[in-house]
């Protein structure tokens, strides 16, 4: 990425999430549903004991981490990392001092020391990175990574095998890119990637189905305030193309650093 391409890349991720985060919470609740993810929360966590670290990429509004706290019983070192200045103040409004809140773009470079963490958790910072950038990523959320440690991560993505040719998925996902600098892999593609991640053992892939594309649709009606995906829709109904096959999903991932590696 040349300097030019990177500049552009922070002013459009930041100018987004600048705008989502005026409503993100409730949108992103529509988009997602409340039940589904604090079943991802619930998961993403599911290793942190007392006294734990944990490192939250993309840590957005500061959900998980509240859970966190409440998880651990506030006996826990909890880190947030997020891109963008609106959504860290979102979440050191809601959270104690206790948490360390960092301003600061994961492709330059993760600035915390090796093996600081004991678990990392990420909800959906794979598809905001920029393509080409996310092997390097990988590499060092593992350099991250206490021995035993684990990582944890929700990663939206499109679904494989609706119908071949899908003009709508592939129109959803060039303009998610054009406007948002969002990156929907498929299914496959991602699950390839991620089990191919150097360094972590114990690798294990999970794929659900997202209720997140049809949710935009619905909330096209006037409902949501973030109107990204949405415009996207109408935009591929406009072209004669049906938003209906736009079908999205999720992959969990999880993989451990192991000791003496």
């Amino acid at each position: 990425m040349t300097q030019n391409e990177k500049t552009g890349y922070l002013t459009l991720k930041r100018a987004v999430y600048g705008q989502y985060s005026r409503s993100y919470d409730e949108d992103r609740d529509r988009f997602v549903s409340g039940s589904a993810l604090a079943q991802r929360i619930d998961w993403a966590l599911e290793p942190l004991r007392p006294g734990g670290r944990l490192l939250d990429l993309g840590c957005g509004s500061g959900q998980l981490l509240h859970r966190a706290v409440d998880h651990t019983g506030c006996e826990a070192m909890l880190t947030g990392f997020d891109l963008t200045p609106d959504m860290l103040a979102l979440a050191m409004a809601g959270l104690s001092g206790s948490v360390n809140l960092v301003e600061g773009d994961a492709t330059a470079g993760l600035p915390f020391g090796d093996e600081s963490f004991d678990l990392i958790t990420s909800l959906n910072l794979v598809p905001e990175l920029p393509t080409n950038s996310v092997p390097d990523v990988l590499t060092d959320i593992y350099r991250l990574l206490r021995p035993d440690g684990i990582f944890r991560a929700v990663i939206p993505c499109m679904a494989d095998g609706m119908t071949d040719n899908n003009e709508s998925a592939d129109m959803f996902r060039r303009l998610a890119q054009d406007r948002g600098a969002m990156d929907f892999r498929y299914a496959g593609d991602l699950d390839e990637l991620l089990l191919g991640a150097r360094g972590f053992t114990d690798k294990l892939t999970k794929f659900l189905l997202s209720p997140a594309a049809a949710n935009a649709a619905n909330a096209a009606k006037g409902e949501s305030r973030f109107t990204l995906f949405t415009n996207i829709l109408k935009d591929i109904a406009n072209a004669g193309l049906d938003p209906g096959q736009v079908q999205q999903g999720v992959i969990f991932f999880s993989g451990q650093r192991q000791p003496g590696s």
